[in-house]
């Protein structure tokens, strides 16, 4: 009677599952002890700490060499039963030092020997992910799937911790290892499905921490704040170890998923399924809001207040990162793989997107990081028909959100003009490159930046524009106040579509609830006078008679000041003076008294010609004065002058035609071009037909080259001929051509 072969199959899992626990028997386990991991000393001008701590990694890295070398039952004994082998791990993971942290510079032999250490719980998280060695040794998938789960030698914080901690330089081999883990245990899967809640969880603790929860979502309900009497703790409020804390926090949960998603890309799918894009925008606000306190506090450390900024930057850019590796994984590449039938991918890309929209702020930072027109250009690809209206309409809100919050990166080694662009040519502030994390320069940190994340803090808005944007949202809603549409534009950083949909979802702020909606706008009074409103270089002076309500009119003078009223320097006062100057640069003699009582200053004469001696003041001689330059005729009308001399004398001599100046034409006689350009044609054509050979004599004939038909020979002549054309080809064909290139530009 033959066995069926799934019992067969059934028979031999069951038997490898016993083996396997008979082989993996506590008794087996090595006499190892092995020590908890402790992150590197912060103050390493304790030498005995630092002696301390390079003890404990040594052992470390001595207990992981014995562990490796250990066979492969002998190894999985230890795996299973050694809790000290498991706590190491736990705490390495949970402790080592990340790529993005600040460190310290350990001593160079400390961090040789820390190094080691890395790569060896590397090789040892390595060698529990493999349930295959060789064909002697191994465990069966389904036993080893429930080892590494029923002993939690992995789970998913671990699995996050390794993607952060070995993800750099070991990509394919770590992308390998968890691939294995999830294939062997699926109820990793589920255990993830159950830790993207807590990510949400902690998102919102942090806004709770920060008062940034919208309590009209739930109304009806009292904060536990106002419930006790108490006003609540604000982000102003917060000290400045907890803002850090914040800001740290969500630094590691960008960094931490982006790589796992990096590492392990299928996950993609099932934050999918659990809504995390949608979900994500919700609580995105958090981010520009931390950046905005962070400008606004005043640190005594600046390089505490960039390396803040720096962290939150690359939280921006992780969050991003994440959404656009779920885009990729769930939509881009099925609708690149299925080109026949990609309905199902393309709907859910745009209703994924379509979810998203109100939230500008998000869709800002991600087209800033990652542009929806990559994505719309793949679209265009496929063979499904799209309607490209709804792909419009997500491009312009993608488009006006960058508009208002985005920030463009700006090319390496070029400069910005012509003001600011989005991706799609609308309006944008510019972003600087971001430097390192200990070391960022100040430009990095821009006006831009700071009033795009400023949010209601932005500058406000006067005037016709604010006239405008109270109008139009007047139109959709005429039962409102213009006051208070006033609030709820500078509440939202004067967002039109933002206001509209907190009235239309009655989703206001808490700042905004208790406010009549038919509140009035408060009229600016106008301003008839326009002399409060000039600027001159004179205002405030002593004779402004607009500011002043007295003025010294003794020291106004109207009209030209008589003789009477100019103060002379008596003689004393003069003499002192020229003395002093005279004394001072040395001077040998005073300047000489000038009899010259009647002559009085006139501020209206003119002194332009003084300096030049004319008449009798002259100082020349009679002779100079008599004497004139020698007149001579221009030379236009000298020309004139000789031709009708020569015309009325009729004579004509080789000396006069010598002597006679060139005529300065600006249009020559054509008559004259035609006749020169035919003689030097002549005069070539002469030296042409000249042969070198014989002396200067003329040709008569042609040299013949040619000769008679090919294969009928040929004679002496035609071949003297052809010696020399070869001989003489350099000053010919294309060995001449800078003569022929003169020749034509003198044509």
């Amino acid at each position: 009677m033959s066995v069926p072969l799934e019992e067969l199959q059934l028979q031999e899992e069951v038997n490898g599952k016993i083996r396997t626990i008979q082989a993996l028997d506590r008794a087996r386990v090595a006499h190892i002890q092995f020590v908890s991991y402790t992150p590197p000393p912060t103050d390493l001008s304790d030498t005995g700490q630092v002696e301390e701590w390079g003890n404990r990694i040594g052992f470390i890295a001595e207990d992981l060499h014995k562990l490796l070398q250990l066979s492969h039952d002998k190894f999985w004994c230890q795996a299973i039963h050694d809790e000290t082998l498991q706590t190491l791990i736990d705490t390495y993971l949970k402790n080592a030092p990340r790529s993005y942290d600040v460190l310290c510079e350990l001593p160079e032999d400390f961090q040789e020997l820390h190094d080691e250490v890395h790569k060896l719980i590397f090789k040892t998280c390595l060698r529990l992910a493999t349930h295959k060695e060789d064909k002697e040794h191994f465990i069966s998938p389904g036993v080893f799937g429930e080892i590494i789960y029923e002993n939690f030698l992995f789970d998913i914080p671990k699995i996050f911790d390794m993607c952060v901690l070995f993800g750099k330089g070991n990509e394919a081999l770590l992308s390998k290892m968890i691939n294995n883990i999830f294939t062997q245990q699926p109820k990793y899967n589920e255990d993830l499905s159950c830790v993207i809640p807590t990510i949400f969880q902690a998102f919102e603790d942090m806004k709770r921490k920060c008062c940034m929860l919208d309590t009209s979502r739930e109304r009806g309900k009292i904060p536990l704040d106002l419930q006790n009497g108490k006003t609540g703790q604000t982000m102003e409020n917060l000290s400045l170890k907890d803002l850090q804390d914040l800001i740290f926090y969500i630094a590691d949960i960008g960094v931490t998923v982006s790589s796992f998603l990096e590492v392990y890309p299928t996950a993609s799918e099932i934050f999918q399924q659990a809504n995390f894009m949608c979900r994500l925008s919700e609580s995105y606000d958090i981010v520009p809001a931390l950046l905005a306190e962070v400008k606004r506090r005043d640190f005594d450390d600046y390089g505490g207040k960039q390396l803040l900024k720096v962290k939150l930057t690359h939280a921006k850019k992780d969050l991003m990162k994440i959404v656009h590796l779920i885009i990729t994984k769930c939509f881009i590449e099925p609708i690149l793989e299925n080109g026949d039938s990609p309905e199902e991918f393309v709907e859910g890309f745009i209703s994924t997107l379509s979810a998203v929209l109100h939230e500008r702020q998000f869709l800002a930072d991600f087209e800033g990081c990652h542009p929806f027109q990559y994505y719309s250009d793949i679209l265009a690809q496929c063979s499904y028909e799209i309607d490209e209206a709804r792909i419009q309409y997500i491009q312009d809100a993608f488009s006006s959100a960058f508009a208002t919050y985005g920030k463009r990166r700006k090319p390496y080694g070029a400069t910005t003009r012509g003001g600011r662009t989005s991706p799609d040519g609308s309006p944008g502030p510019v972003e600087e490159d971001m430097g390192a994390e200990a070391g960022c320069d100040r430009k990095m940190f821009m006006k831009d930046e700071d009033d795009a994340m400023a949010g209601a803090c932005a500058p406000t808005k006067k005037g016709v524009e604010l006239d405008s944007m109270i109008a139009a949202v007047k139109d959709l809603l005429p039962e409102l106040g213009e006051g208070f549409v006033e609030l709820c534009l500078e509440e939202t950083g004067y967002d039109i579509e933002k206001v509209i949909n907190f009235v239309l979802e009655d989703k206001l702020p808490q700042s905004l609830q208790n406010v009549d909606r038919n509140l009035p706008r408060k009229k600016s009074p106008v301003i008839q006078d326009s002399i409060s409103q000039r600027t001159n270089v004179f205002d405030n002076d002593e004779f402004d008679v607009f500011s002043n309500n007295q003025v010294d009119m003794s020291r106004i003078h109207r009209g030209k000041r008589e003789k009477e009223d100019i103060q002379n320097v008596d003689d004393k006062d003069m003499a002192n003076i020229k003395s002093t100057l005279a004394q001072k640069y040395g001077y040998e003699t005073v300047y000489e008294e000038v009899d010259d009582e009647d002559e009085v200053y006139n501020d209206e004469y003119d002194d332009t010609y003084d300096t030049i001696n004319v008449g009798a003041d002259d100082a020349d001689s009679a002779d100079e004065l008599s004497q004139r330059r020698q007149f001579r005729m221009p030379r236009v009308l000298e020309q004139k002058q000789q031709g009708k001399e020569k015309g009325s004398s009729g004579e004509s001599s080789e000396e006069s035609d010598q002597e006679a100046p060139v005529r300065d034409e600006f249009i020559q006689n054509p008559e004259l071009i035609r006749q020169r350009a035919e003689e030097r044609a002549q005069w070539k054509d002469q030296r042409r037909r000249k042969n070198p050979q014989t002396g200067g004599q003329e040709q008569d004939k042609k040299h013949d080259v040619k000769g008679a038909p090919k294969g009928k020979g040929q004679s002496g002549e035609v071949l003297k001929n052809r010696a020399w054309k070869e001989k003489h080809k350099s000053s010919r064909a294309n060995h001449n051509r800078k003569y022929i290139s003169d020749k034509k530009r003198m044509a």
